[in-house]
């Protein structure tokens, strides 16, 4: 099981703006991994003063785990503030990624976030989950909910919120930081894209979409952060949920936004 987070993001440049990496594991490809991946190939193109501001992600084919991906970086703006690049992860033919990532300088100016209106219970209160990550197992989860297996084998479980960790220390490196985050803000999100009180069955066909991430803060990333998701609409067979990320302290370091495909399972 591999469960060394900074390990999972080794890749191989093999020509200008241009990546290679074999995703650990097998089976289906994490979206959450390969939005690390780009993210981490984006940044290393641009000045090292900048930061992330945002992610814009298309999840256009599948993925498989432990075959080679190539990410290919474009450099769409280069300013004294922000630069923004665009990057494609192929594999075998396909684009199981295509993403647009904005990076910015950081600017003096009023600090203001809407804070929790009740605050969860801390993640020293709860029990870590079995991840839903197959051969990977890079980060710990506590939900505030219950375990997975507690809930209805049924139905598609809702996960959020929860708290997640990197389960070992990351390296000093505030972009492995914010690539941590981008890897943990897409894991389950599907479940919460569903009417509340009507869940899909659990043999439904759940597909992500897109996937936007905005970084507001800097902050630790490895330390335990609660990832909260809700559902804002249902309709047309796609479901939206908007998402926020806050620390220990309640400080909002990041939000994001998903829509998922989410179908009845067919007539055999």
């Amino acid at each position: 099981m591999n469960d060394d987070f900074a390990a999972l993001l080794d890749m191989e440049q093999t020509a200008p703006d241009r990546f290679e990496a074999v995703p650990a594991g097998e089976g289906h490809l994490f979206g959450g991994y390969t939005l690390a991946l780009a993210l981490r190939a984006a940044a290393t193109t641009v000045a090292d003063h900048l930061r992330p501001q945002s992610l814009h992600a298309y999840f256009l084919d599948p993925g498989l785990a432990g075959r080679p991906l190539t990410i290919d970086v474009q450099r769409w703006r280069d300013g004294r503030s922000f630069a923004v690049r665009q990057v494609a992860v192929g594999q075998n033919g396909g684009t199981p990624l295509l993403v647009t990532a904005s990076f910015h300088v950081g600017e003096e100016g009023p600090d203001w976030h809407e804070t929790l209106a009740v605050p969860p219970p801390g993640p020293d209160e709860l029990r870590t989950d079995v991840s839903m990550l197959g051969a990977i197992d890079p980060v710990e989860f506590r939900p505030v909910g219950g375990l997975r297996d507690e809930k209805p084998a049924d139905l598609l479980p809702r996960m959020h919120p929860y708290w997640a960790r990197p389960r070992r220390p990351l390296p000093s490196d505030p972009i492995l930081h914010a690539c941590a985050l981008a890897f943990v803000s897409d894991y389950m999100v599907v479940s919460s894209a569903q009417v509340l009180d009507a869940p899909a069955s659990a043999d439904s066909v759940v597909v992500t979409l897109d996937h936007a991430l905005w970084f507001h803060r800097p902050g630790t990333y490895d330390d335990w952060l609660l990832y909260s998701a809700e559902p804002a609409s249902v309709a047309s067979g796609r479901g939206l949920s908007r998402g926020s990320v806050h620390d220990r302290d309640g400080r909002l370091l990041a939000s994001f936004s998903q829509e998922a495909l989410i179908r009845p399972p067919r007539p055999r």
